[in-house]
């Protein structure tokens, strides 16, 4: 963790200052949602029960990656097959037609078992289905109500163990987290947590463990789904 303290304002200030200068930049890929959803349904099939949503991507930027669980997961194959058709990979992973992967967008305020919200700090990122405020302080009505959070931007965290009781929180029971990481970030003023290991996010989340792929995403990142109580 960063030795230099910050006041919550600071820490607030910094985030969304942080967000503006890499808002463009999707770091997840159409082909790590579709792994992603594979291991859920396989899961799934072995519990003999239905793994649906909502879901919650935390600290989603601008929004993409809400945006591809949707598509995938919940949307309409011909959809999907063109998305994933349609994606380029540069400086982060992007899409020849942003408008397409629009489509269909849930309501944050409106929360059904196909909905995919997102949470960003920073206010431009506002649309139907992002709420804007903290990952570390959610809507109370939230509690116990997404079947799947997946965020890969932990090491924004101004508190490990404040936002991880959050994001348990939000989990209902049997729920599924895909907590994506790179394990050699050096900590600093905006990135505050740094160094994480599978020991470190399971002492953090608990649950039953899934699988882990270290550096396994396309874009290098160290991803642990794990199940919570």
């Amino acid at each position: 963790i960063f030795p230099t303290p910050q006041s919550r304002e600071e820490y607030v200030s910094a985030q969304i200052e942080r967000s503006e200068k890499k808002y463009q930049y999707c770091k997840v890929s159409v082909h790590d949602v579709r792994k992603y959803q594979e291991i859920l349904r396989y899961e799934a099939s072995r519990a003999k029960s239905l793994c649906v949503g909502p879901v919650a991507c935390l600290g989603t930027r601008n929004g993409r990656e809400v945006d591809l669980f949707r598509v995938h997961w919940f949307g309409p194959r011909a959809l999907s097959a063109v998305s994933m058709r349609l994606e380029r990979s540069t400086r982060s992973f992007t899409s020849r037609f942003s408008l397409l992967e629009g489509i269909g967008r849930s309501d944050v305020n409106a929360l059904a078992s196909t909905s995919v919200v997102g949470v960003e700090l920073n206010p431009r990122a506002a649309r139907r289905d992002v709420w804007i405020g903290s990952f570390d302080e959610m809507p109370a009505e939230w509690t116990a109500k997404f079947a799947v959070v997946f965020s890969n931007a932990f090491d924004q965290s101004q508190d490990p163990q404040r936002t991880a009781a959050e994001w348990k929180r939000i989990l209902r029971p049997g729920g599924f987290l895909i907590f994506c990481f790179t394990n050699d970030a050096v900590p600093n003023c905006t990135d505050r947590v740094g160094g994480l290991s599978l020991p470190d996010v399971r002492q953090l989340f608990g649950g039953r463990l899934l699988c882990y792929h270290d550096r396994g995403s396309r874009n290098g990142y160290s991803e642990v789904l794990l199940q919570l109580p």
